[in-house]
C-alpha cells in the first residue's frame, strides 16, 4: 500500500517520544517502552520515514531536521511543514493531479477509491482513501465533505 494505514496523530506522538529520548532510540526498545510489538509500531515508523520526519540507521530511529522543525513549530507551522512533505509523496501527487484536472478541484470519493482499486484490493483502496483524508485534512491541503462524499483541494493560502 502506498501509505501506511496510520493517523497523523500517531506519527506526531512518535516524534514527541523521540524528542523525549534526545532524538534517537532503538526501535525494539521504543516498541517495548510502548508495550507494543514491532509489527504494531512498524506502520507508524514507516509513515514517519515516508514523511521525512525520521530515518532508520543501525536499528535506531532518528529524528530528522524536518522532524525537529515540525516539533518546534506551532500548529500552523506543523501543518505547513506536513503540507510540503505531502507534496513529495507519489500518491498525494496523483491525488493533487486528479483534483486539479477537474474544473471544481474536487472528486467524488467513489471515483477516487475506484481509481485506487485498479492497483489494490477494495479494502486497501478504502483504507488508503481514509489515510489520505486524515493526513491531507491535518495539513489543510484537502478537505472532505462526508455529506456529498467529495474530496476537495484546499485553496493555496
Amino acid at each position: 500500500m502506498p501509505l501506511p494505514p496510520v493517523g497523523i496523530g500517531m506519527v506526531l506522538g512518535l516524534l514527541e517520544m523521540l524528542e523525549d529520548a534526545e532524538g534517537r532510540e532503538d526501535i525494539f526498545k521504543l516498541a517495548r517502552g510502548l508495550s507494543l510489538e514491532l509489527d504494531d509500531i512498524e506502520p507508524v515508523i514507516e509513515a514517519a520515514v515516508l514523511l521525512g520526519l525520521v530515518k532508520i540507521s543501525d536499528g535506531d530511529i532518528i529524528i530528522t531536521e524536518v522532524g525537529k522543525n515540525l516539533l518546534a513549530a506551532d500548529i500552523n507551522g506543523r501543518k505547513a511543514i506536513l503540507a510540503r512533505q505531502l507534496e513529495g509523496i507519489e500518491v498525494f501527487k496523483e491525488v493533487f493531479r486528479l483534483l486539479n484536472s477537474t474544473g471544481k478541484r474536487s472528486i467524488r470519493r467513489e471515483k477516487l477509491v475506484d481509481f485506487f482499486e485498479q492497483s489494490m484490493s477494495d479494502e486497501d483502496a478504502e483504507q488508503l482513501f481514509k489515510t489520505i483524508v486524515d493526513w491531507g485534512r491535518f495539513a489543510e491541503v484537502i478537505s472532505y465533505d462526508p455529506q456529498s462524499e467529495r474530496l476537495y483541494l484546499e485553496q493555496v493560502k
